[in-house]
């Protein structure tokens, strides 16, 4: 039993790698949702155009999080909301010593383990607001924040 029918909703999926959308595509054959192979940080979607977006692992592995967030709020649609599940720099303490001499060749592998949410959602604060902002494993180094857009 399913918790809820995805074909009764219009769902969009992005990707930048092909290997990952056809799995995707695989995964929910017979589906109703949308696969478009896209970035994330430069999306040829129309603005306004989701009530839901949900980025899991996204905003850690893309070159440039605060582009890719912007994204997300110009496609969202006011007072929609951003599900974001994704690792960050712990809350006030910041990175220790060994994570932050790590960084860089964890960069390398393709994902930052020291993007500091609370400086990216100041860059956002006259479009956006937060509404929960979970710490879910790893001390709060992986966190659930939803936020919330400002009908502007």
């Amino acid at each position: 039993m399913e918790l809820f029918d995805h074909n009764n909703l219009m769902i969009t999926a992005i990707d930048y790698s092909d290997d990952m959308l056809n799995k995707a595509r695989e995964k929910f054959k017979g589906s109703t949702i949308q696969f478009i192979k896209m970035d994330a940080q430069e999306m040829s979607l129309q603005d306004n155009q989701f009530d839901v977006i949900v980025g899991s692992l996204v905003l850690s592995v893309v070159p440039d999080a605060d582009r890719c967030l912007k994204e997300m709020l110009r496609v969202l649609k006011p007072n929609g909301e951003v599900v974001i599940f994704d690792k960050f720099a712990p809350k006030e303490k910041g990175l220790s010593r060994i994570k932050k001499a790590i960084r860089p060749f964890i960069k390398l592998l393709g994902t930052d383990i020291g993007i500091n949410f609370e400086e990216l959602c100041e860059k956002n604060k006259n479009t956006t607001y937060i509404k929960e902002d979970t710490s879910l494993m790893l001390r709060g180094m992986y966190r659930k924040i939803v936020l919330g857009k400002i009908n502007v």
